[in-house]
């Protein structure tokens, strides 16, 4: 049986900004999303990505310490993933994404390029 393609969504999550990024497991193709700014209408954004994308899988970027308020928002969004949607979330290390940016990425959609390298972490470490 051959290697089966799957849409994944990628999201380095932040207070502020999330990055969003889309790719699919056969080729490890990836295309960072614009960013998308983290209020009261992320789980609205979330659900037109959804819609437009349909993934079947969904991976989040998390330091290795995080903050109270930071903590509090990433359960609201994983378990919006987990408990009302019923995706499959995957916890992914987030160190040094950011970091491992050129200068030229930095600049624009920062967040989204992170998400691109943990969806590529993922992807790389991956079994099979």
């Amino acid at each position: 049986m051959g290697k089966e393609a799957k849409v994944v969504l990628s999201l380095d999550y932040g207070t502020k900004n999330i990055g969003i990024c889309v790719a699919e497991t056969y080729t490890g193709q990836t295309k960072p999303l614009p960013v998308i700014e983290n209020n009261s209408a992320l789980f609205g954004k979330l659900n037109e990505l959804l819609e437009d994308w349909k993934p079947s899988l969904v991976l989040i970027g998390i330091p290795p310490k995080i903050k109270e308020d930071f903590r509090d928002g990433l359960i609201r969004t994983k378990n919006y993933f987990v408990k009302e949607l019923n995706m499959k979330v995957i916890e992914i290390n987030e160190d040094f994404t950011s970091q491992g940016l050129d200068k030229d990425k930095k600049k624009y959609m920062k967040d989204s390029y992170s998400a691109e390298l943990i969806f590529q972490d993922w992807f790389n470490n991956k079994d099979g």
